[in-house]
């Protein structure tokens, strides 16, 4: 009460009721400030006509800033599904006009919904522009820390993080030359092209056919993730003698033989571990009568792909299921294109 008026408690009788219906009428009239509803109560006196004025700017303020957030959100995710959808009109479009075979259409297609979607699920280092901000040395162990566990599944350079974390800095910093992304059906190299990079598999599979000594007929390989080929490239001059394709869409990090060498030239410490084990490496391929050399190594070595019949798959899990399907395609990717 103020200068002799009634609140509005008294003057809506309001003090004899319970505190349910006080709340009540309390909540009705805040909601009513913000709202197109009314409520009964009416200021009168000037406190109450102050408190009033006080609850309707602050009002505004809020719904204009929470309006205008919701209004900025719907925009951003609609500008983002609009461009979509006219990229991949775009992309459809251009195939056409150009007259690319449906085939080739239908693989560009898929891999490029595919990496957009593996994009929005996963964020590209190329996508965050402060990472160009990183000092030299942040950077460094920035990519020491993203490569080092996929090569360390490797024996030589599992002695060579063991020895000196300088030296599998400077590999993953200067050797490595990021991840390669390949489609269904792309080739990795086919026979007689020089053997640059030895490459290690981070996901997907991949198919690698070669000619074994003595056979008339070719032999078909399934690569797993997790596992590496052309290993031979990082220890002598080295030509493929295969042909390698992607069986899925397939994440690859290739490692460069000669700035490989080139690390281990600079680090005398280490030098001898790696020396070491391409000896061994050399070793084994001479005194070896079976060891003919593959560029996935030595041919005894490798684990045909399975091409067993449909009463294989009984009781097998998804995970072998879906194995299993990859060692059969393998056998039957068409290698003569």
């Amino acid at each position: 009460e103020s200068e002799g008026a009634e609140g509005w408690v008294a003057r809506y009788h309001l003090s004899e009721e319970g505190v349910s219906s006080q709340y009540l009428e309390s909540l009705t009239w805040a909601l009513s400030q913000f709202t197109p509803g009314a409520s009964r109560i009416q200021a009168d006196t000037v406190p109450e006509r102050s408190f009033v004025v006080f609850v309707l700017a602050t009002g505004l303020v809020i719904a204009t800033c929470f309006i205008s957030s919701i209004t900025s959100t719907m925009a951003s995710v609609w500008t983002s599904s609009q461009n979509t959808v006219v990229q991949r009109l775009l992309l459809k479009k251009f195939l056409k006009q150009n007259k690319v075979s449906r085939s080739l259409a239908s693989r560009i297609t898929h891999y490029v919904e595919f990496v957009a979607e593996l994009r929005h699920r996963r964020v590209h280092i190329s996508k965050v522009s402060y990472l160009s901000y990183l000092s030299g040395p942040l950077h460094i162990e920035l990519q020491a820390e993203l490569y080092t566990p996929t090569l360390d599944s490797h024996p030589c350079f599992h002695q060579i993080r063991l020895s000196s974390d300088i030296m599998m800095r400077e590999i993953c910093t200067k050797a490595i030359q990021g991840n390669e992304h390949f489609a269904k059906n792309d080739v990795l190299f086919r026979v007689g092209k020089e053997a640059n990079h030895m490459f290690f598999l981070s996901t997907g599979s991949l198919a690698y056919c070669f000619w074994p000594t003595g056979s008339r007929r070719p032999r078909a390989v399934k690569v797993d993730m997790g596992t590496w080929c052309v290993e031979i490239t990082l220890w002598i001059q080295w030509q493929h003698v295969g042909k390698m394709k992607a069986l899925s869409v397939a994440d690859i990090i290739s490692v460069s033989s000669a700035r490989f060498r080139d690390i281990c030239e600079n680090h005398a410490q280490v030098y001898p571990v790696v020396q070491g084990y391409a000896l061994n490496f050399w070793q084994e391929a001479h005194e070896n009568w079976e060891g003919y050399l593959t560029d996935l190594g030595f041919a005894h070595l490798i684990s045909v792909c399975n091409d067993e019949g449909p009463s294989a798959n009984a009781g097998m899990t998804n995970l072998e299921e879906l194995m299993h399907s990859e060692d059969v395609q393998a056998q039957l990717v068409q290698w003569d294109d």
